[in-house]
């Protein structure tokens, strides 16, 4: 450590950068070499036990106190260890990984639901001067999306080998992509109930509801996955609560039980032409997630 004092910052943070161990370490020394590694855009994790280590816990991202550190030490911390040995940290990091993959999945299906419920809404008022979700079926549409939004916190996710940051200009852009696509969708499907079946009001309101309920249902499947949506199987209770709420609405919506009826040929249209759209919206999402690092 000695032989970096005599470099400017600039150039002890780059030397800093192509080591791989330093000696000679005094406390103050801990919390300069966190700061310089923050300087070259690094995300910084840090172990330490005693009061002279509190310092650099606090400045480096991810402060990890052992679990026989000092009072100060753990204050400092972002994470204070309960077992002896350091093997808990991998388990740490991967799980906090997997936490951010979940919560991410949330915000994309979030700002995609947002674009397509608005763009629909607005598309059909302009178009067809109607409100074409009536006010139960938007009652309902929220209750149908509970589910599966619960779900996801225990959804089978991968963790990425380099650490998260949460950019969110990218993920509006990356949402973006897909909202609009499924609002062109959403265009289609009031073409189809308005233009080739002629349906009345409550009847088309309710075909559009069936139809953002299926495709609610598989847009989770679409974007919980970074790469193409078949990469991997999604969790035992996002599978279960899925099935269960398209199984429930195409009955609502066959039998009329609190909404105005639609045929079982037009349910079935509503539910593969969801599942058609969804599925092939995978695509655009896949390029849309690189191009914007997700």
């Amino acid at each position: 450590m000695s032989a970096l004092k005599n470099h400017s910052e600039q150039d002890q943070a780059r030397v800093l950068d192509e080591f791989d161990g330093l000696a000679e370490i005094y406390p103050e020394d801990k919390y300069r070499i966190v700061k310089l590694l923050q300087s070259r855009g690094h995300m910084v994790g840090m172990t330490g036990d005693g009061v002279n280590d509190s310092p650099a816990l606090k400045q480096a991202e991810v402060g990890i106190a052992v679990s026989n550190s000092t009072d100060v030490a753990k204050a400092s911390a972002s994470i204070v260890l309960t077992e002896p040995g350091l093997k808990v940290i991998l388990s740490s990091i991967q799980t906090s990984r997997e936490i951010y993959q979940r919560m991410l999945t949330w915000v994309i299906n979030k700002i995609t639901k947002v674009i397509q419920f608005v763009g629909i809404l607005v598309l059909g008022f302009f178009w067809l001067h109607q409100i074409v979700l009536s006010l139960l079926g938007m009652v309902l549409l929220v209750f149908a999306n509970d589910f599966v939004t619960m779900s996801l916190a225990t959804d089978n996710v991968k963790t990425t080998k380099n650490p998260n940051i949460w950019n969110v200009k990218n993920i509006t852009l990356a949402s973006i992509v897909i909202g609009a696509l499924l609002v062109i969708e959403g265009a289609v499907v009031l073409f189809i109930g308005n233009n080739y079946y002629r349906m009345e009001l409550e009847t088309l309101q309710t075909f559009v509801l069936l139809t953002l309920v299926f495709t609610s249902e598989f847009r989770v499947l679409v974007v919980r996955e970074r790469e193409h949506f078949w990469s991997s199987r999604p969790g035992r209770e996002l599978s279960f609560a899925s099935l269960g709420t398209v199984i429930g609405f195409a009955l609502l919506g066959v039998y009329g039980v609190i909404l105005p009826p639609v045929t079982i040929a037009q349910a079935f249209l509503a539910l593969g032409f969801s599942a058609l759209v969804t599925f092939a919206v995978d695509c655009p999402k896949y390029y849309a997630f690189r191009r914007f690092g997700l």
